[in-house]
C-alpha cells in the first residue's frame, strides 16, 4: 500500500515547511468581551453611560459658583 500524497511522510524532510511561530491569541484580540446585555437592549453598545453625562452637566454649575465666589473675595 502507498503512502498518500498529502501525507507530510511523503515530504522529504528537507522539503518540509518549518515550524511556524507560536500563535497567541492576544496578538488578535484588541477589545475585550462586551458585557451581557438584555436582549431588548437596543442601546450601542459603545454609547457613553447616563451617569457619566449627568455628572459632567452638575459639575459646570458647581465651578461655575466657586470661580464668582473666589472672585467674590
Amino acid at each position: 500500500m502507498g503512502i498518500m500524497p498529502g501525507c507530510r511522510k511523503s515530504i522529504p524532510f528537507s522539503m518540509a515547511p518549518l515550524p511556524a511561530r507560536r500563535v497567541l491569541l492576544s496578538h488578535y484580540v484588541t477589545r475585550g468581551r462586551l458585557p451581557a446585555r438584555a436582549a431588548n437592549d437596543n442601546r450601542r453598545p459603545d454609547s457613553l453611560p447616563i451617569w457619566r453625562m449627568v455628572l459632567a452637566v452638575s459639575a459646570v454649575p458647581v465651578v461655575s459658583a466657586l470661580v464668582i465666589l473666589s472672585i467674590l473675595m
